[in-house]
């Protein structure tokens, strides 16, 4: 009976663990891939801002090349805080389903303009009518080149796939949780002493930080994701960025889990012993 009893508990927390181990990642992956202010942090911390702005502005200048403008000249006409601006609002309609419209078309063509009719002053060039149409041609390029860069296709192909599993990942948490709680008060009742409830507490919460760490530190150690093969240096730098940090997030939560498990181990160590001292004293 005591076998019988013994098996069953460690069953019981062997399910656990499991369904906390579950409750746990797919809590990850609401918090990250699911959460629009993951990707925006992801974004600046991998300066892709900075990254865009080089790039629209280089796309600028190979414009300008055709209107004989110097590259040096255009180098200074897109502000960072205008890509920055669009980059944010960007993600965020991404997850929210509101419609990307670039802000900022007119101050960009001013800067242009400013700039050409600068160039143009100190060169002694006079601005006539086909001059200017070469400035409007170049000011409807850069316009397209910005929006380009900034709305990238594929991330809002990615976040409408993301977003449309959104209500089932809740669901799904809420059954998982609900699992849980049941098994694992089920498995406390089973325990008769504290001592106990605690170490049989920390190997589920254990089993479950070692199942959230260990392959995510595989992945992170082995350069997978450094390896993507994509052409956009921006675009890699954001991507392998926010990969590592969702990669990241498993682990962080896994090590968690093992220090609370340590602690619960050890305080049920003393407990037993006291448990032990009083009985033999008695």
């Amino acid at each position: 009976m005591k076998k019988y009893k013994k098996i069953s508990r460690w069953l019981l927390a062997f399910i656990s663990s499991l369904l906390l181990f579950s409750l746990l990642a797919l809590t990850c992956v609401k918090i990250t891939l699911f959460n629009q202010e993951f990707m925006v942090d992801q974004i600046h911390q991998a300066d892709y801002v900075t990254r865009v702005q080089k790039d629209v502005t280089q796309a600028i200048q190979d414009y300008g090349r055709g209107s004989n403008i110097p590259p040096d000249e255009l180098s200074n006409v897109v502000p960072r805080e205008l890509v920055e601006e669009n980059v944010d609002n960007y993600i965020r309609g991404i997850y929210t389903g509101v419609p990307f419209k670039i802000v900022g078309k007119e101050e960009l063509a001013e800067n242009i303009q400013k700039t050409v009719e600068r160039y143009a002053s100190e060169k002694g060039i006079e601005i006539d009518e086909g001059t200017q149409s070469s400035i409007t041609q170049l000011n409807e390029a850069a316009a397209g080149a910005f929006e380009t860069y900034v709305a990238i296709p594929y991330l809002l192909e990615y976040g409408q796939k993301v977003m449309a599993y959104n209500q089932t990942l809740t669901l799904l948490m809420s059954i998982v949780g609900v699992a849980f709680l049941l098994v694992f008060i089920g498995l406390m009742i089973t325990v008769r002493w504290l001592h106990q409830r605690l170490r049989f507490a920390g190997a589920v919460i254990g089993g479950a930080g070692l199942m959230m760490a260990v392959l995510p530190v595989y992945i992170y150690l082995s350069g997978i994701i450094d390896r993507l093969g994509i052409t956009s240096e921006g675009l890699y730098h954001f991507v392998t960025s926010y990969l590592k940090a969702f990669d990241l997030n498993f682990v962080k939560v896994g090590i968690i889990c093992l220090v609370v498990a340590t602690i619960l181990v050890l305080v049920s160590e003393v407990l037993r012993r006291k448990n032990v001292s009083r009985i033999k004293g008695d």
